[in-house]
């Protein structure tokens, strides 16, 4: 488990077909459905062009709202609210193509977006955001006292529990964090980012099998989080499921870790479990892939040294002399 801070995503990745369909399949669909619908409105009732294209629009922004949420984990009662709130916007765009002016549609909107707004603030503990953000700025102690008054405000509120989680992770105190973890699951069972956090701990703490657990989890609630499957990939090989393992180190190559830190340990990984799997060439030939992320050798070699101690850092850094090795020997010779 690397601590690597991510920098961003890998590019010159392809695009998965379901977003190739969706970014240029699907709006050539809906225009020509809209034009279809149009040019049957104007043989029908030309008279009444502007208001039954106008109401289409709106409905056809209803639906589509409704279809969207039909993959998002979340209440009935946060579906109808979040209807509510895009209300304003759908009902300002409809009177502004019935009568032809802007200001409808820009009322509609704005208001929309100014109640989504207020409806942020007043759900999430203003404490809550000053703690996340002492955290990413590297004061843990002052977001710990932050993140305790927005629980004691905020009892309900799944991410006060999640953020506290991480920050006695970063203390490495495993068993505080993994209470307020399972807190937050709770809360929000189908939050992937908790599971990541479980995952990340029991790693940590050398707890392979709930490490691998917790990663299937994260993946069946999120499958293109790369790091998800690395993690999965490398609590499978720890177990010695080399298959497994393999599958799930490359898959995560495929969908583009956040750095070239990652991306070297995934190969080294991934090579490792094609040898424990018998697959000697194909190792070869990812060990000899791995040359192109030789520039996180030292990004990872100044991580590790810098770690406190706990379990698993003893593992990673024998690993670490390996990869050393492996990356020296696939480097073609001068």
């Amino acid at each position: 488990m690397s601590k690597a801070k991510s920098v961003g995503t890998r590019t010159g990745q392809r695009p998965e077909r379901s977003e190739l369909r969706a970014s240029l399949i699907w709006p050539v669909i809906i225009a020509v459905v809209i034009w279809l619908a149009g040019l049957i409105i104007w043989l029908i009732a030309p008279g009444r062009f502007d208001v039954l294209v106008s109401a289409l629009v709106a409905v056809g922004l209803l639906v589509y709202l409704i279809w969207y949420q039909r993959s998002l984990r979340i209440t009935p009662g946060e579906r109808v609210f979040s209807l509510l709130l895009a209300a304003p916007a759908i009902l300002g765009i409809a009177f502004g193509l019935i009568y032809g002016q802007a200001l409808y549609a820009i009322t509609g909107v704005s208001l929309s977006l100014l109640l989504l707004a207020a409806q942020r603030a007043l759900t999430v503990p203003f404490s809550y955001r000053m703690a996340r953000r002492s955290f990413s700025r590297g004061r843990p102690e002052l977001a710990l006292d932050l993140v305790d008054k927005a629980i004691d405000a905020r009892p309900g509120f799944w991410e006060s529990y999640q953020l506290r989680a991480l920050i006695y992770l970063s203390a490495l105190q495993f068993g505080q964090a993994e209470r307020d973890a399972l807190k937050a699951l709770e809360l929000r069972p189908d939050a992937h980012p908790v599971h990541n956090t479980l995952g990340q701990l029991y790693l940590a703490g050398s707890q392979y099998e709930r490490a691998a657990e917790a990663y299937s989890k994260a993946i069946d609630l999120s499958p293109k989080h790369a790091l998800y499957h690395y993690h999965q990939g490398l609590a499978l090989y720890r177990l010695g499921e080399a298959r497994d393992a393999a599958e799930a180190l490359a898959a995560a190559t495929r969908l583009g870790l956040p750095d070239v830190t990652y991306e070297l340990q995934a190969y080294y990984y991934l090579g490792r479990a094609l040898e424990g799997n018998g697959e000697i060439e194909k190792a070869e030939e990812v060990f000899a892939d791995m040359v192109k992320f030789k520039d996180g050798l030292e990004l990872l070699r100044a991580d590790l040294k810098q770690q406190p101690d706990f379990p698993e850092l003893a593992a990673l850094r024998h690993d670490l002399r390996d990869l050393e090795k492996r990356l020296a020997a696939a480097e073609p010779q001068k």
